[in-house]
């Protein structure tokens, strides 16, 4: 072994896996970094399973750390014919695919990598593994250099298959005897292949994990190698860091693979995948020089030059118009000669020449600087795709993000704001100081976003479409979730562990395990528990799984593989190897498709105005100063209105009370956690109302924060601050809002220094530029982009003029939009029962399939909002009643629809819903007769009915023909088996809400008796102490404290509404009464410690029974009668009093009890048979069930 084979810079690994050989790799980038710096390499390869989802980011952190990164892959790829004649040979069943491990050696070599790679999820039927076909590895082997890779490489598998025909397979290579000859063929075909395809650039890879079936071939390798004049290369295939994470890696390949703990336990445990330390690499190859000296000798080869910074976009064509530049000018000007027309009807006699002048000025700036900056291109395609939606009824957000402070974009029908009325700017979206590709985020209709992307797909090909990936992290809980599930702890422990780890977004286990003591000492407690905890430590963070970015989509020219490595999803569409920030990096520039489910609600009220009340109703020329939407806003009734329903945002409104559109945009900038926290918000209410006074530190702030009562609260604030008091340029002054953003010390004094100097030339004393500076700093951190909070309130009072002039059919289309989100529609139920609406329950003869509104102050509940309820046959229950009317029966409904077809479950969901109560039969009664209907309808539509029908068709034929009429009439004179409660459960099951009546509303004297408030008057109540409240118990959930201390959730409801109240330690009693029953609460009612809400604290919680029992002193009976009774009515009573006196004797208790007669106007005393009854509930509801007209109740 020469001394030269220990020098490090000659060692190199090139056969590495990281975390993106996802749930295979266990190396993070960064951790495999800096053991090979620490090993002294210069070099390191990637090379990925069947992936390059790591290339950017391991390449920018090698250059950033001084390493050669060399950009790889290990692919599957099918092999040679040859090959396959042998696999049949030998009868080997496993799937004819085989592994190569390919470097780039340049720029070319990475673009044919990155071929290569997406080649096997893009042929036509991929399977579950990617596997490359064998002509695209051949024709994209230029400036790539491959190596054979491990035993499941092709070369290693047919020289292992020849060591198993021969004790010499050496000499089988000079005259191969008949049973070698297919392998020796297959490897003849295979160098040549190889040879052909890569010339010198083909290495035989020496790999020694430590395994035996390598050391034995190992040798063998090396000769046939040499017989062919192929080179070596030794190689570690490491998949984990360090020794000691070889169980780690082995739960995380459990984890892929669904195996449990025996097989942990069951691996090689002398197995060495690990990234060999250079005294190892020595040891096991040194024998072979030329196998270590070629390392270096392939990494000096690879150099690939990734180019950032340079953006590449599809050609756009406009007919008639061959420069790019032109098109943009003429569709600009086009565009906003257009919405001029419409701004001089909206502006008045005020939009005269002169304001119109300074719209074409802007719109000269803009296109100057799209120009030079080289972006016409960009505003061309995105205008053609949202002027498509639009064309095609699918809704477009007005706007998003800085965008809409640009004219051209205005011009263009890309935003929907005038960006000039609202003193938007453009330096903000676009920055001549700094380039950057502008990013437009526009939002669409939620259902019909997918069709714009099927259009921009079908515009520019679908090899030049792509979504963008994510990756799906490990991350805290998700780990510990993962190995207990490997190491077979149990759900319920597992569960309990991870549940101790505080509900915080991206908390770490470390930073879990510092907060939370409890999961060390369970730790110390269980020894497994305390190896789920060490080794979920190892993995938490690694990549798991690959997804869709929500909204990303980019779009290139002659091959989405030409830049990026690509996959497809499991419904076909292309996405990008890389995330979303590295696809820009190499150049792809992203255009971001956003679902709005806001934009859905607007287009679907507005179509149920069009349809009932105005035809020519438009959403986008409403008055956006009309008062009553302001009333309304300011009363804080705002469920249900963008981004103002949330309960603090609902203190704010009712406090600041907006007026006017200006406090729109404002409120949303506001409501945000450094505004709020910074007294800024208090400000800025009392100024809006004259309670503070507003003081300029300069007369010239007043036209720049007058807007918000003299308050920096928007960055184009801090923008025309520096422009007008310091001589900025407006892109020089987003560098400064930048820099105040970002707080870096060194780029603040340079602009203070900068901004002093402004002022200074423009007279600005120095003492208020220097307090000027200082304040802009601080509202720089909360300042709000002001065209994003434009755009954004535009459709926060679009939704509130619905809500405000056509309540109904809002309320219908913002159901309808979530009638899938059940504690949204209860939400919605309960707003709407607040404004005195009438709730039409669901009814197969009324409804339809969304929510609608059957007249004025009402909406009627979808079909489809019925849980588990949907589909095609439910549309065509609802098109047969349109179009022949409605269904007089259940036998009808049969004879009409084949309900085999709907599904017996489908037709009990509907019954349970009350869906079929227009059939005047109790829900139980129709709910069992639908096995029969559902056989019935069966038969009808099979044609095998005739006059009579075959219900039973088990039985006799000539016994069991049933007479339709008789089968129908018996179902009706069906009384119901159930209570009216126990169908009230079922109806909220089904629907979310209780529509047909209330659990409350069967304890009327107890809500009089004991109850002191109802839920929809605890906002009217705030201070109110110890006061009770009588409500339908729906569940109870407990949590821990941030100090460790119990608390639990109660959640509440009755007739007039719900609320989460909230429950102590101290108060928590040793059983919680049983969800859906009714309980009596006694709470406190106060505002939240930050007063933006209100809070329901619980201080006892009784089963209402229980209360009843307690409290009642004693009992009145009065049963009622007529003076002169006929014998028929005089019997009933009797029975009433016998009925009565066997409930009495069946619930004997210890509340006094006194049964009274009144027979016309005199009252006898009944003695019954016990002194005192049981106040349960079962007995009151017995009781109630007796007829208020004959049996009355009275507590005492």
């Amino acid at each position: 072994m020469s001394e030269d084979n220990l020098n490090p810079r000659k060692l190199v690994h090139l056969h590495v896996h990281s975390e993106y050989s996802l749930l295979d790799g266990a190396i993070r980038i960064s951790d495999a970094i800096k053991k090979v710096k620490s090993q002294g390499h210069t070099a390191l390869a990637l090379t990925d399973h069947s992936n390059m989802f790591g290339a950017v980011e391991f390449y920018v952190k090698c250059k950033d750390a001084g390493l050669n990164p060399i950009l790889g892959a290990e692919i599957n790829w099918d092999g040679l014919p040859e090959s396959q004649v042998v696999r049949k040979a030998t009868g080997d069943s496993q799937a004819a695919a085989y592994h190569l491990v390919l470097l780039a050696k340049s720029t070319e070599g990475y673009k044919n990598l990155c071929r290569v790679v997406s080649s096997g999820y893009l042929r036509e039927n991929p399977g579950e593994v990617s596997v490359a076909p064998a002509e695209k590895v051949r024709d994209n082997a230029g400036d790539v250099i491959a190596l054979s890779s491990c035993l499941h490489g092709e070369f290693a598998y047919l020289v292992n298959s020849l060591m198993e025909l021969s004790p010499n397979p050496l000499e089988e290579l000079k005259a191969p005897t008949e049973p070698c000859e297919p392998v020796v063929t297959a490897l003849n075909a295979h160098v040549q292949f190889m040879k052909e395809a890569f010339g010198d650039d083909y290495y035989i890879e020496l790999i020694d994990n430590n395994l035996g079936l390598q050391r034995k071939v190992i040798p063998v390798l090396v000769e046939v190698a040499y017989h062919y004049g192929l080179p070596l290369v030794a190689t570690a295939d490491s998949h984990y860091l360090n020794p000691e994470d070889d169980e780690a890696h082995a739960v995380l390949t459990s984890v892929k693979n669904d195996l449990k703990q025996s097989h942990i336990a069951k691996r090689n445990k002398a197995a060495q995948f690990h990234l060999f330390s250079n005294e190892e690499m020595v040891d096991k190859y040194g024998r072979w020089a030329e196998a270590l000296d070629n390392q270096s000798k392939i990494a000096e080869q690879c150099h690939v030059e990734l180019t950032f910074g340079k953006y590449f976009l599809p050609k756009f064509e406009v007919d008639g118009i061959d420069n790019i530049d032109d098109a943009l000018i003429q569709l600009s000007k086009e565009g906003l000669e257009e919405r001029l027309v419409h701004l001089r009807k909206q502006y008045g006699p005020e939009f005269d020449a002169e304001a119109e002048k300074t719209y074409w000025d802007r719109l000269d700036f803009e296109i100057g600087i799209i120009i030079k900056m080289g972006f016409p291109g960009y505003f061309l395609i995105v205008q053609d795709f949202i002027n498509w939606a639009k064309d095609h009824d699918i809704p477009v957000g007005p706007g998003r993000g800085s965008g809409a402070g640009s004219l051209i974009a205005y011009a263009l029908k890309i935003t929907d704001l005038d960006p000039l009325k609202f003193n938007l700017i453009f330096e903000r979206f676009l920055n001549p100081e700094r380039v950057s590709m502008p990013d437009f985020d526009v939002d669409f209709c939620q259902e019909r976003r997918d069709e714009v992307i099927q259009y921009v797909t079908q515009k520019y090909g679908a090899d030049n479409v792509a979504q963008i990936t994510t990756f799906g992290k490990m991350k805290a809980k998700a780990a510990l979730r993962d190995v207990g599930r490997v190491l077979e702890l149990g759900y319920s422990k597992v569960d309990r562990i991870a549940k101790l780890i505080p509900n915080e977004l991206d908390i770490t286990l470390k930073d879990a395990l510092e907060r939370e003591p409890r999961i060390q000492e369970e730790a110390k407690k269980d020894e497994i528990i305390e190896k789920m905890v060490d080794l979920a430590l190892k993995l938490e963070g690694m990549s798991r799984h690959t997804s869709v970015h929500a909204a990303g989509v980019v779009i290139s020219e002659g091959g989405m593989d030409n830049y990026v490595p690509v996959y497809k999803s499991e419904d076909g569409a292309l996405i990008t190897q890389y995330e979303m920030k590295n696809a820009e990096k190499v150049g792809l520039v992203k255009f971001d498709f956003l679902g709005l489910k806001t934009l859905t609600v607007i287009q679907k009220a507005v179509k149920l105005i069009q349809k009932s009340k105005d035809p020519n109703f438009n959403i986008e020329t409403i008055d956006i100063e009309a008062k009553p939407v302001y009333d309304l806003i300011s009363t804080a009734a705002s469920v249900g209105i963008f981004q103002l329903e949330s309960s603090g945002m609902q203190a704010l409104l009712s406090k600041l009370k907006p007026s006017r559109f200006e406090d729109i945009i404002a409120v949303v900038a506001l409501f945000r956690p450094g505004p709020l926290g910074s007294g800024m918000v208090d400000d800025f209410i009392e100024r809006k109302h004259g309670r503070q006074e507003i003081e300029y530190l300069h007369p010239a702030l007043e036209t720049i924060l007058d807007d918000t009562y003299g308050i920096i609260l928007y960055q184009e604030q801090v923008q025309k601050i520096a422009a007008s008091l310091a001589s900025y340029s407006l892109g020089e002054a987003d560098l400064l809002r930048r820099a105040m953003g970002k707080k870096k010390p060194e780029e603040m004094a340079k602009q203070k220094v900068r901004f002093s100097t402004g002022c200074r030339e423009n007279n600005v004393p120095e003492e208020i530029a220097e307090e000027l500076f200082e304040l802009m700093a601080k509202f720089a951190a909360y300042g709000f982009n002001k065209s994003h909070s434009a755009a954004y309130g535009l459709v926060s009072y679009q939704t509130a003029y619905l809500k405000t002039f056509y309540p109904e059919e809002f309320m219908a289309a913002i159901m309808t939009c979530d009638l899938d989100n059940t504690d949204k529609v209860i939400r919605y139920i309960e707003e709407c029962r607040r404004m005195k609406f009438k709730i039409y329950p669901p009814d197969i003869n009324r409804s339809k399939l969304e929510f609608d509104v059957p007249g004025p102050r009402s909406v009627g509940y979808g079909l489809e909002a019925i849980k588990g309820v949907g589909g095609a046959s439910l549309e065509k229950m609802v098109r047969e009643r349109d179009e022949n009317g409605p269904y007089k029966s259940l036998t009808d409904l049969a004879k009409r629809i084949n309900l085999q077809k709907v599904g017996k479950k489908t037709l009990e969901l509907l019954a349970e819903a009350g869906a079929f109560d227009s059939f005047g039969s109790s829900r139980d009664a129709i709910k069992a007769a639908i096995p029969e209907m559902v056989k019935f309808s069966e038969s009808h539509h099979s044609n095998e009915s005739t006059g009579q029908v075959l219900l039973f068709a088990d039985d006799d034929v000539e016994e069991n023909m049933v007479d339709l009429a008789k089968f129908e009439e018996d179902i009706a004179q069906a009384g119901s088996s159930e209570s009216r409660l126990e169908w009230l459960l079922k109806e909220k099951k089904n629907l979310g809400v209780f529509l047909s009546g209330h659990p409350m509303d069967l304890y009327p004297e107890d809500v009089k008796k004991f109850g002191q408030l109802q839920i929809k008057d605890i906002p009217k109540r705030v201070g109110s102490k110890d006061v009770n409240i009588v409500a339908f118990l729906t569940g109870t959930s407990e949590r821990l404290t941030k100090t460790n201390k119990k608390m639990a959730y109660i959640h509440l409801e009755d007739e007039t509404g719900s609320w989460e109240g909230v429950m102590f330690e101290k108060d928590l009693p040793e059983f919680f009464p049983e969800p859906n029953t009714v309980v009596v609460a006694k709470v406190n009612v106060a505002k939240s410690y930050d007063g933006t809400s209100i809070s329901l604290k619980v201080d006892s919680l009784a089963p209402l029974q229980d209360v009843r029992r307690e409290v009642t002193k004693r009992v009145e009976i009065q049963i009622g009668s007529q003076k002169d009774l006929n014998p028929t009515a005089l019997n009933q009573k009797k029975a009433t009093i016998g009925r009565l006196g066997t409930l009495l004797a069946s619930h004997p208790g210890r509340t006094p009890l006194i049964v009274n007669l009144k027979y016309g106007r005199v009252q006898i005393k009944i003695n019954p048979q016990i002194e005192g009854v049981d106040l349960c509930d079962d007995f009151y509801q017995s009781i109630k069930n007796m007829g208020t007209e004959d049996v009355q109740l009275q507590y005492f």
